[in-house]
Parts: C-alpha cells; sequence; structure tokens
C-alpha cells in the first residue's frame, strides 16, 4: 500500500485500533476517536490560542453591542460605535482564525484514517457488486491502430474467474454486475488483446482504483493504482458501505454522520470544561 503523507499517522491509529476493535463493536470504536478528535482539536485550539487576550475583548465587545443596541440619537453617531465594533470583531477573528486551522490538523489526520478503516468493505463472496469502467479518452488518436482502439472500448473487455452480466453502458464507460470472488479466487478483467485492465479483489477496498494523481502525494488509495498505460482511467467498485447505526436514512447509516456529531458534541463540552474563548 503505497500511502501519502497525510496517511502516515494512520499507521499509529491502526495500532491503537487493533485491539479495540477485537473487544468493541466497531460504532463504539468509532464514537471513541470521533471523542479524541475532539479533545486533540480543542487542547491544540487552547494550546496555540491566545486566551487571556480574548477574554478581554469579550467584555469591550459586549459594552459596544449594548451601546449599539441602546443607541437613540443621531444617525451619525452610530458610525463611530460601528466602525468600533467591527474593529474589535475583527481583532477576535484575527486571535482565533490561525489556531482554528491548526486546530483542524488533528482531524484532518483522523479523517484520512477513518475514511478507509469505516468507509467500505468487502463483499461475501458470490455478491452481486457493479463494477463500471471509465476509459481514457486520450488513447485513440489519429495514429492508433484499428486494434488499439477496440482495445479501448470496454465493449470488448471480457471477465474471467467469475459471472458477469452487462450493465448500463454510455460515453464514459462501461459497468457490469458481476459475482463478487471468494478471497482465495480472483477475477480479471482482460482487453481485446489480453491485456490486463484490473484484477479484484483488490489488496484493501476502496470505492474506486484509478490511475494515479498529484493529490495521491498527500493521501494515498489503499487499493493502489492503474498502470498509466492502462485503457482505464478508473474503475469504480460498488463496494457495500460499513454501516454504524442501524437506523435511519442511507447517508446516516455511515461513518460520517456519527464521527461528525459526536465531534461536534464532544468539542463544545471542552470548550466548556475548559472554559475556551
Amino acid at each position: 500500500m503505497e500511502r501519502g503523507l497525510l496517511d502516515w499517522p494512520g499507521v499509529v491509529f491502526g495500532l491503537v485500533n487493533q485491539p479495540l476493535v477485537a473487544v468493541l463493536p466497531e460504532p463504539v470504536v468509532l464514537a471513541f476517536w470521533a471523542l479524541v478528535s475532539s479533545w486533540l482539536t480543542m487542547w491544540v485550539y487552547r494550546r496555540f490560542s491566545n486566551q487571556e487576550k480574548m477574554a478581554a475583548l469579550k467584555p469591550q465587545i459586549k459594552a459596544v453591542q449594548k451601546k449599539l443596541s441602546n443607541y437613540d440619537g443621531e444617525f451619525s453617531g452610530l458610525f463611530p460605535l460601528i466602525r468600533e465594533n467591527f474593529s474589535l470583531a475583527g481583532r477576535q477573528l484575527g486571535l482565533a482564525l490561525g489556531p482554528a486551522l491548526l486546530a483542524g490538523v488533528p482531524v484532518l489526520f483522523v479523517l484520512v484514517w477513518i475514511s478507509n478503516a469505516y468507509g467500505v468493505t468487502m463483499p461475501a463472496p458470490g455478491a452481486q457488486v457493479e463494477v463500471r469502467a471509465i476509459v481514457t479518452t486520450s488513447v485513440t488518436t489519429s495514429v492508433t491502430t484499428s486494434v488499439a482502439a477496440n482495445d479501448a472500448d470496454p465493449e470488448n473487455w471480457q471477465w474471467h474467474g467469475t459471472q458477469a452480466d452487462p450493465a448500463t453502458t454510455d460515453e464514459a464507460g462501461r459497468a457490469w454486475r458481476l459475482a463478487w470472488p471468494a478471497p482465495d479466487r480472483s477475477a480479471e478483467l482482460i482487453t481485446e488483446r489480453g491485456e490486463d485492465v484490473i484484477e479484484i479483489p483488490p489488496a484493501h477496498p476502496a470505492p474506486v482504483v484509478h490511475k494515479r494523481q498529484w493529490w495521491n502525494t498527500l493521501i494515498g488509495n489503499p487499493a493502489g493504482y492503474l498502470e498509466p498505460s492502462n485503457p482505464a482511467e478508473a474503475i469504480y467498485l460498488g463496494l457495500p458501505k460499513k454501516q454504524m447505526l442501524p437506523f435511519g436514512p442511507g447517508w446516516m447509516r455511515g461513518w460520517e454522520f456519527l464521527y461528525f456529531l459526536l465531534l461536534i458534541i464532544g468539542s463544545l463540552g471542552w470548550k466548556m470544561v475548559w472554559r475556551i474563548h
């Protein structure tokens, strides 16, 4: 597995996660990581923000806002109060912005790891999965032979090692519904010339396998990458999403809802406990 720069903290997270999932349900473990994230982000914010200056600004802002709400004089007299209010608000924003951005870094590291660990899972052997190939539009050129042109057409590709039925086809590519192979077996998508497009199952579950992009320097794809010469630009795998909650609409059952809900609740809790401004 090739890792990006943001993936490396996930190695430590994975080591901590292994004994947790061995004894606790995954939703409980996810809740643990959400609360750890809330503690980390608020600790970083409190550590690197000037709480004394922010505490001193708070009564000044309240005093100006009270003057504004109680003002009953000439319209021209409002401008000094409005200017002072904006000035104090700007100073408060300036004091909070940098630490707030810095406080988001721990959450970013956890998010990159969690999206891989709790995003999708491998289907059961024999389960029907939709696999969609997006072709590279630049493969066919004026000097490309007819064989190569046919090779870039997913209509001529065949699956070996599993039963696959055609699904939807459009200008961007083609999809199949296929029986997912057992862990000790594999299935290959092969072009008309016998070149491999992709082999499944991948080493790690991921919703897409694509050619390496510049942003993979930061965030790697756990399933790896297609070769630059591959006639497909990307292969989308309809892997089942992990469900953290057994109730609610689909968007609520994945890791995102539970994680962000507990992250917000935990952050507000630490803010009150530490009396953070």
